[in-house]
């Protein structure tokens, strides 16, 4: 169940601190005695208050002093209760709110004429950019309460089961599935901003961390605001700059808090479909700033992962012309394959300080969020005392009993009975995944590769017309030598029935981590052995695919040599967005010829139509030669993001990514006179890779390369530049690095410059929330192309348009285009690629450390 954390990412709340505090506690209800949810309490003419939880209960911590305590409820008029403290007393009140009454200005109506509500909204848009601008730095202590619960639970989903041991629901399946509290400090400033954790509880996790780094405070100052990461796109606030052009606004009536006038305005999407709130704001007069808000978003607002969200927010005044938030709740539901689960997320901020001085110190050494040493390691006596808002019934049992329960689950015995049980071979499982073996204590973990069913990894058992049936075994081993250092070993072996050839091949390399810097490692390692390789060393041609197709349409697109080997490589990832890499390599590389034609349909004949040579003749007249030959090569390649900032946990740090682009540099040198070796090489490439957010226009994704030979003595076949072709049958090869109607080899070639881009552009529901049946599925449009240039007499160029996002509910991952494509043979191919369409972007290309097997 720990998976339903990551859909609750959350925002932030407050927690005040006294060495001597008395304490205001009590309940907010209607005047029909209804208990009013997450209710405001504060202190008149301050920022000091707290928030009440979901059964309308409160608890402030005052000092000793004279007090008006406030109490405010969107929708209802303010309550009030003076008070005073001494000490450290108890004291209770309950807060009995009554529905806002509102005025309504006599207005004379025409025909055509407007709401009343767009001049006031008009104001606020005006104002918009004065109220994002005014604040250059905010400090805010904050707390943070995120609960997850189940209204509805499957007993088991994909044949596993879901309610275990640490899944405390009732036999209707409700119950708490997630539960954590949290209190830091939070610092913006200009781009810049920091989280200082001071405690969080996360419950059964007496280990946990909660969520490492809050957001900035959700603004609706922003033109474009994301809550919860809800849509790649993003939603239009509405009061951004051209919110008139999405909504549409009704003014149900005005009223006097505090001397202001404050406007209730009804806010609407003007269209169905557009990535737009529904709910309420609430304008303050003159300042034309934000009061409050309630808003919505539903499904058909083009959310990517909920189904309905909600969020409220209560500002109050700093100082003239300063509203600062004060309270923030956000609601979220989600219901897929039995799974009936909703979310909350209070967040109380406090002791707010609007462009006063930060410490230089707080933004030093790039890192964005920290955690104080201790922070996970509170006791509940703490939080009994620190705790601003009163846990739920529901909640006070989830965290005794799953605390008590954490003890049980992670005891050595019962850990080692989870071993077992995974260790025991399942019906399906070599097959499909293959078979997995750990030692105690997980000293040792073996795996092997799937049988014949894996079709995300390569098969034990395979067909081409190389060496006929093929049984290649593999093993992998990893053995944990200490807290971040590790053996890792790899063997394989290969037999093909047709060409009689035995093969094997191992590995062994050293994995150092360092234990308090987590992106920081050193990998050695050595190689050595005769394998199977294809000519291009990115594999383009998946070896299930090609028995697939060798089979069914006598396509043998995988082409191959056999290659013995010995190498030694090292990398270094700094974890500041550099790392290196250098491997030195002796090969021999044997050319290996077909020696079968079998197919489950032979063609007329001779029965060896459709399967073509083993070499294809345009590597023949690009290669220096192709022969048995020797070559000593060596390998490096740097690669570096930069803007890399950091998270510090209590016990270790960690990177995170930045918005930079990859950079990636690879060289390669074959060296002539080492033994026997005669290549003669020197290669290099370049390739600037990233994801570009555009928000409501989409993003874009683009992998610019630029590469070439600057010797050509002897390049042999391995050793030319090829790109990464795809003639499967429908099935797109990966995309933004390959091209998806070019032949595998017939644009290999040793130029010495040459150049490729890859461009997508995914629209996100952009233009498709114009097109009835796209829009109700929530099938997504995407543009593109990729393109290679060596010379005027070899190049390659396809454009393709497609549909992405499509599935069901999460499971949206598939992809069809249409591909159109243009080249130096005049080619002039199209054709449909359907494939998976995963999120982010794949890793540049660059040498690798050791052979793909």
């Amino acid at each position: 169940m720990a998976n339903f954390r990551y859909l609750l990412i959350c925002i932030c709340l407050f927690i005040p601190s006294f060495v001597s505090a008395g304490v205001l506690k009590g309940k907010v209800t209607d005047e029909k005695g209804v208990s009013l949810p997450y209710a405001t309490v504060f202190v008149q003419g301050t920022t000091l208050g707290t928030s009440a939880n979901g059964n309308g209960d409160f608890e402030l911590m005052l000092a000793p002093g004279l007090y008006k305590v406030v109490c405010q409820y969107i929708g209802y008029k303010q309550g009030a209760f003076n008070c005073s403290f001494v000490g450290d007393e108890v004291k209770t009140h309950t807060f009995v709110l009554k529905d806002q009454s509102l005025e309504m200005k006599e207005v004379v109506v025409h025909a055509n004429t407007e709401d009343p509500a767009y001049p006031i909204i008009r104001n606020a848009i005006k104002k918009r950019k004065f109220h994002l601008d005014q604040v250059r730095s905010f400090q805010t202590a904050i707390y943070l309460k995120g609960v997850a619960r189940s209204r509805q639970l499957p007993n088991k989903i994909l044949g596993q089961k879901v309610k275990d041991e640490q899944t405390i629901v009732d036999s209707a399946g409700k119950g708490v599935l997630y539960l954590t509290e949290e209190d830091a400090d939070y610092y913006s400033e200009g781009n810049k901003d920091k989280t200082v954790i001071h405690s969080v509880h996360e419950s059964g996790n007496n280990n946990g961390l909660g969520f490492s780094q809050f957001p900035s405070v959700i603004t609706f100052y922003d033109n474009n605001v994301n809550m919860l990461g809800g849509s790649s796109r993003g939603f239009i606030s509405p009061i951004s700059d051209n919110a008139l052009n999405y909504y549409k606004y009704k003014l149900l009536g005005q009223f006097d808090e505090q001397g202001h006038t404050i406007y209730k305005i009804r806010v609407l999407p003007k269209r169905s479909f557009e990535p737009c709130y529904t709910g309420t704001v609430y304008i303050v007069d003159e300042d034309w700033a934000i009061h409050s808000l309630d808003l919505t978003l539903a499904k058909k607002s083009g959310m990517d992962v909920f189904d309905t969200m909600k969020v409220a927010q209560v500002y109050l005044p700093l100082r003239k012309d300063t509203w600062v938030i004060k309270n923030q709740v956000q609601y979220v539901t989600v219901n897929l394959l039995g799974f009936d689960i909703t979310a909350n997320f209070v967040t109380v901020y406090n002791k707010q300080k609007v462009n006063e001085p930060i410490p230089d110190s707080i933004f030093a050494d790039k890192v964005v969020s920290t955690y104080d040493r201790t922070a996970n390691k509170k006791d509940s006596s703490y939080w009994t005392t620190a705790r601003p808002v009163p846990l739920e019934l529901d909640e006070k049992r989830d965290f005794v009993s799953k605390d008590s329960l954490f003890k049980i689950v992670t005891a050595p015995n019962y850990l080692d009975s989870l071993r077992r049980e995974a260790n025991k071979i399942k019906a399906l499982g070599p097959f499909i995944g293959g078979f997995s073996f750990s030692s105690k204590d997980y000293k040792n973990i073996y795996t092997t590769n799937s049988l014949l069913l894996g079709l995300l990894s390569e098969n034990m058992i395979n067909y081409n017309i190389v060496e006929g049936v093929d049984i290649a075994p593999k093993l992998h081993w990893k053995h944990a030598v200490d807290t971040g250092k590790t053996i890792i070993g790899d063997v394989a072996v290969r037999y093909g029935f047709s060409n009689t050839h035995f093969n094997s091949v191992a590995r062994l390399y050293y994995s150092s981590r360092n234990k308090e810097f987590l992106a920081r490692q050193w990998l050695y390692g050595i190689e050595g052995g005769q394998y199977v390789y294809q000519y291009n060393p990115h594999n383009p041609v998946s070896a299930w695919f090609n028995t697939y197709t060798s089979l069914l349409f006598r396509q043998n697109d995988i082409k191959l040599y056999e290659r013995r080997e010995a190498s030694a490589f090292v990398s270094r990832n700094y974890g500041t967005g550099f790392s290196w890499m250098l491997k030195a390599s002796y090969q021999q590389r044997l050319p290996l010829s077909n020696t079968s034609s079998y197919s489950f349909f032979n063609l007329a004949g001779t029965g060896n139509e459709g399967f073509t040579p083993n070499i294809p003749p345009h590597l023949l007249t690009e290669a220096t030669a192709w022969q048995k030959h020797d070559a000593a090569v060596i390998y490096a390649s740097v690669s570096y993001r930069p803007g890399i900032t950091y998270t510090q946990f209590p016990d270790y740090k960690v990177a995170n990514r930045s918005k930079w682009p990859l950079f990636t540099l690879t060289y390669d040198k074959g060296i002539p006179g080492v033994f026997n070796s005669i290549s003669d090489f020197d290669k290099w490439r370049f390739n600037v890779i990233d994801e570009v957010s555009l928000k409501l226009l989409g993003n874009l994704k683009y992998n610019f390369v630029a590469g070439g030979f600057l010797n050509t003595r002897y390049v042999s076949v391995p050793d030319l530049m090829h790109i990464d072709g795809d003639r499967g049958v429908g099935y797109a090869a990966p995309y933004l690095q390959s091209f998806q109607f070019a032949q595998y080899y017939d644009f290999s070639n040793k130029a010495p410059l040459y150049g490729e881009a890859h461009i997508e552009y995914h629209l996100n529901g952009l233009l498709s929330n114009k097109i009835p049946l796209l829009r109700q599925a929530r099938y997504y449009l995407l543009f593109g192309g990729n393109a290679f240039y060596a010379n005027p007499g070899l190049y390659y160029t396809e454009a393709f348009i497609g549909i992405d996002n499509i599935g069901w509910k999460l499971f949206r991952i598939l992809r069809i285009d249409f591909v159109q494509s243009w080249d130096s043979y005049k080619g002039n191919n199209s054709g449909i690629r359907f494939g998976l369409n995963l999120p982010g972007i794949p890793a540049a290309k660059s040498n690798p450390t050791h052979s793909e097997w």
